[in-house]
């Protein structure tokens, strides 16, 4: 009888250690870029996807790209990062704004006429 309670308990035992030590999940997060202006029409992109940062040059706007990150809110590096750069055609009142948004809820927003905005999925903000 003892025996058959112990045979009984070893794939609980087996499951339990198998779940502690186990590496931790990673959930997917779906993130989107989005770069807008209603009076700039092309600048400077950079952002993370899952293989690192990039940047694209002379991109027209306005301008989105989905990606998927393990953690968008994430530390710089891998979290979800977006800047644009139109410095060379910056003036006042030229307005642009990036967005950031995970898993559809809008995550980080700026919007500046200085020639360069950014957004990091690790300091949300809506400016």
């Amino acid at each position: 009888m003892t025996r058959n309670r112990v045979v009984a308990a070893l794939p609980l035992i087996l499951g339990i250690g198998a779940a502690i030590l186990a590496p931790p999940a990673h959930a997917s997060d779906a993130v989107t870029y989005e770069v807008v202006s209603e009076r700039i029409s092309t600048v400077g992109v950079e952002y993370v996807d899952q293989t690192g940062r990039k940047l694209l040059r002379s991109v027209p706007l306005p301008w989105r790209l989905d990606v998927t990150l393990d953690d968008a809110k994430g530390p710089t590096g891998p979290g979800a990062q977006l800047r644009a750069d139109w410095r060379p055609t910056a003036r006042p009142s030229l307005w642009v704004i990036v967005r950031i948004y995970s898993n559809g809820r809008l995550l980080c927003q700026s919007t500046l006429d200085v020639g360069n905005a950014t957004c990091y999925g690790n300091t949300p903000h809506i400016s």
